[in-house]
């Protein structure tokens, strides 16, 4: 595609969903629930600016529909992953179905819950066990600085008695 075909559609994009809004919106709606979705909360809010509701929808679209990489059924079996992940219900319901429909069997999807809750398990711990090293860090420098204190003021003691 040449630059300038790429500048025109950018503009398209970005121009015409403004120019009537509430249009646009009951366009989109329309489109995911003729797909056989319901429209998520995520695009009712977007809404608001079609520019960008239109702007995501192409992006998702691309994401999960280019079969030239994975197919669909596998994007949708990754979208139940990271829905998990971001513990996004009606995600996690919308991409199950999408799944199923797309062939993914019950095991499939459980399987893919299991690994989405094991990768955000041994993450929370990762990040909490980093956040413990630094307590245990300063733990330790406390424990130094009180054995450091109580030599000292042995000293000190054994000092005072010798006068």
């Amino acid at each position: 595609m040449k630059m300038d075909q790429l500048q025109q559609i950018m503009e398209l994009l970005s121009e015409a969903p403004q120019q009537d809004k509430e249009e646009t919106a009951r366009a989109i709606f329309e489109m995911i629930e003729e797909a056989g979705g319901n429209v998520p909360f995520v695009i009712r809010m977007l809404s608001k600016r079609p520019d960008v509701s239109v702007a995501t929808l192409i992006k998702f679209s691309s994401l999960l529909k280019n079969k030239e990489i994975l197919d669909e059924k596998t994007s949708e079996l990754i979208a139940i992953s990271a829905a998990v992940a971001n513990r996004c219900e009606f995600c996690i319901s919308t991409h199950m179905n999408k799944a199923v429909s797309l062939g993914a069997t019950e095991e499939e999807v459980f399987h893919t819950i299991l690994i989405s809750s094991a990768i955000c398990e041994s993450s929370a711990w990762a990040y909490a066990f980093r956040e413990f090293r630094k307590l245990e860090g300063k733990e330790k420098r406390k424990r130094i600085k009180r054995r450091q204190n109580s030599k000292e003021s042995k000293r000190v003691e054994h000092v005072n008695h010798k006068f």
